[in-house]
């Protein structure tokens, strides 16, 4: 068991958003042994870790946090793992809630232009509704010229090929048991920070 004082230096946080986090009903209640006198369960180290690895690498809400600890196969002492299964929470795609007609509407296209976007691969609808992120995507998709479509259809191919390759070895890991939270994390770094990092950097080099 831990002081505050100790949980807040070996997470590197400070104390007031450790409580934030308690009272969101993301960490544990302390163990009252006295009053004033709190105790923390080591395990809330693992925990503020993750959520600050969430709220860092995919911009995570409190709210987008407590509904991914709150599914029923979350197993907090395996965060990572469990990740995997709340990738679409962090996405946005719990939200799906507008229409094909609503959006199609809002930007002047028809639900067939629609319907080649997501047969392209360029909007991913949660069964057949969209989210406020696939608005905002469409928003950009609408003013794109036939050079820049071309270039997209090239982004989605490729993104098809990765996520086959992505999807086999984080398979591969859930299949082996040993040192599997770290793996797994290894790998979302992979995922969230080293891609993008590739990516980028070849643009800057022409």
């Amino acid at each position: 068991m831990l002081k505050m004082n100790d949980l807040s230096k070996l997470t590197n946080t400070p104390k007031s958003t450790i409580l934030y986090y308690i009272k969101e009903g993301l960490l544990p209640e302390p163990l009252k042994d006295k009053p004033n006198f709190h105790l923390y369960d080591e395990s809330n180290i693992q925990l503020i870790e993750f959520i600050k690895y969430l709220q860092t690498n995919f911009n995570a809400t409190i709210s987008q946090i407590k509904t991914v600890f709150a599914q029923p196969d979350f197993d907090l002492n395996n965060p990572y793992k469990s990740l995997m299964g709340s990738l679409d929470i962090l996405n946005g795609m719990e939200d799906a809630h507008l229409l094909a007609s609503e959006i199609c509407s809002e930007f002047g296209i028809t639900e067939v232009e629609l319907d080649e976007f997501v047969e392209m691969g360029l909007m991913n609808p949660t069964n057949g509704k969209f989210s406020e992120k696939d608005r905002d995507m469409l928003a950009i998709l609408s003013q794109c010229d036939a050079q820049e479509f071309q270039l997209l259809e090239s982004y989605a191919e490729t993104a098809k090929n990765l996520a086959r390759q992505e999807m086999t070895i984080g398979g591969e890991i859930l299949m082996q048991e040993e040192g599997q939270e770290e793996r797994l994390k290894h790998f979302f770094n992979i995922l969230l920070l080293l891609k993008p990092y590739i990516l980028n950097s070849q643009l800057v080099k022409y």
